[in-house]
């Protein structure tokens, strides 16, 4: 998981290199070979794969489809078929490669941005878990009888039982609540 993170962060600059290579003049298999040996690990690692498939025969675009494969990343999918549609229609490559990395670094910047955004939300739901359990146990502590009436009483331990029913759905929405997808 942390290798596929890391690849996710590379990616954006792997993508610029990539166009700058094809702007220098330099083919689409030499600009991943670029990726290859001037990446950093574990991308480039990835890349040099993808470039020994095409140097081995394999079409490129089967050999992308082996990195997107290989590498289960959204991104890299994007990436892939993104090339795999403008090889068949044609059109600026290095053009998509540059709005391709900044779509790529507007997300992190997005999710960065929800992950402030839902600490808070975070926080509050940690406190609210907690809270009841604290509370319980600092009153066992100061007095034990009085807390002893949940344990020993018919009624008490049907308080219990619900509001421990109450507090499994209030964590349950308050998890959805803070878990933003995108």
């Amino acid at each position: 998981k942390r290798r596929l993170s890391r690849i996710e962060q590379q990616l954006p600059d792997a993508l610029d290199l990539m166009g700058r290579a094809m702007r220098a003049g330099h083919a689409f298999p030499t600009a991943v070979q670029m990726v290859a040996t001037e990446g950093p690990e574990p991308i480039a690692h990835e890349f040099s794969i993808t470039f020994d498939e095409v140097n081995y025969g394999v079409p490129m675009q089967d050999a992308l489809g082996n990195l997107a494969t290989r590498v289960p990343v959204a991104d890299l999918r994007f990436f892939v078929v993104a090339v795999s549609i403008q090889r068949e229609t044609g059109g600026n490559l290095t053009e998509l490669l540059d709005k391709l990395a900044q779509l790529v670094r507007e997300r992190f910047r997005l999710a960065g941005l929800m992950r402030v955004l839902s600490a808070e939300g975070r926080l509050s739901a940690w406190i609210l878990t907690a809270l009841p359990f604290a509370l319980v146990g600092i009153i066992h502590m100061v007095n034990p009888k009085f807390i002893a009436l949940l344990w020993t009483d018919p009624a008490g331990l049907y308080a219990v039982y619900a509001s421990v029913a109450l507090m499994v759905i209030g964590i349950f929405w308050m998890w959805r609540t803070v878990k933003i997808r995108f």
